[in-house]
């Protein structure tokens, strides 16, 4: 957590191997990052990270089936039945009716789950979250932040989220708060 400009998006760009550190050393699944060449960073990325963005990045000339398949043949183009899997991921998210929409046709919490689904294809391990809430009510916001929470504790993933929304902390099992780039709070939930 932390205000705009206090690392928040770097930080998430260091974990996803987007950016190297100019200190200290990022490991991914205990793999040193800095060692790997950019193939390698890529094919990390593809098979290890899923990516969900405030914006929510869907191409709106396709369906809501077709971003999430299209995800799933980007980490693994020889996997049969996207479709299925596809669909499989939306209707776990309340999505069942609005697969043949495309996104212009979807509210903005429906975008989000599209995008948390396409960046869950393939199972990913880890998932990285940049302001995920930011343009959502509070509904849909809460929404997003069970369904992130769940694929941590349900699901094994990690799941990290940056954010300057404070209904965050409520799902959080661990806290960081940045500002300019440093650590100035760091603590972990109290078990309930």
């Amino acid at each position: 957590m932390g205000p705009s400009g206090s690392g928040k998006t770097s930080l998430l760009s260091l974990l996803g191997c987007l950016l190297s550190p100019d200190d200290g050393k990022v490991f991914v699944e205990g793999v040193p990052v800095q060692g790997l060449t950019e193939k390698q960073k890529t094919e990390l990325r593809r098979k290890k990270v899923g990516f969900v963005f405030q914006t929510f990045r869907l191409l709106h000339s396709i369906s809501a089936i077709e971003n999430v398949a299209l995800g799933l043949e980007i980490r693994d183009p020889k996997q049969p039945d996207r479709t299925t899997a596809a669909r499989e991921l939306l209707v776990q998210f309340g999505l069942g009716g609005k697969l043949n929409r495309e996104p212009d046709g979807l509210s903005p919490g429906e975008k989000q789950r599209v995008a948390i689904a396409r960046a869950l294809a393939g199972n990913p391990p880890i998932l990285l979250a940049d302001e995920p809430t930011a343009s959502l009510d509070a509904s849909a916001g809460k929404q997003i932040c069970q369904i992130l929470r769940s694929q941590a504790e349900q699901n094994g993933k990690t799941v990290v989220v940056v954010s300057h929304d404070p209904r965050w902390q409520e799902y959080a099992s661990h806290t960081v708060v940045l500002s300019d780039g440093e650590v100035k709070h760091d603590q972990q939930a109290k078990s309930s």
